[in-house]
């Protein structure tokens, strides 16, 4: 091991000693060290608490930009099929309705009526998105 490497990890055990003497310390302890300081402990944890506040405030605006640009993304991928493969996944869609795959399934009417063919269309399009998926991850829990 180099110098160099050698003293960069010393430098990280000393920092790594500081944080748990932190950690380790009381309250009390901490109220002494600030007043030592000439800082009121009061003032400080209510600075601490109001960075802490403002932390999970930007962890949940990240967390929400990236869930945001993850439907962008999905939603951008072409969810059209090949004309053969629009042919399988109507006959797919079939055998789901009449329960031919040993799947029951059962599909709301409007007005007592059959589905329109944009019904219909609509359902094919989600089944072709559920196969991407799918295809996308292979190990999720098929029911």
């Amino acid at each position: 091991m180099s110098s160099k490497r050698k003293s960069v990890d010393e430098l990280r055990d000393l920092s790594d000693a500081i944080d748990e003497s932190i950690l380790a310390a009381s309250d009390d302890e901490i109220d002494e060290e600030l007043a030592l300081l000439g800082l009121d402990p009061t003032k400080v944890a209510a600075e601490m608490e109001a960075l802490a506040q403002e932390a999970k405030k930007m962890a949940g605006r990240l967390r929400l930009e990236r869930a945001k640009q993850a439907v962008a993304d999905f939603h951008s991928k072409p969810t059209t099929t090949r004309f053969s493969d629009r042919a399988a996944l109507r006959s797919k869609f079939d055998r789901m309705r009449s329960g031919g795959d040993g799947q029951s399934m059962t599909m709301a009417a409007r007005k007592g009526k059959h589905l329109s063919s944009d019904d219909e269309d609509g359902a094919l399009d989600d089944l072709a998105q559920l196969e991407a998926l799918e295809a996308e991850d292979p190990e999720a829990p098929k029911e």
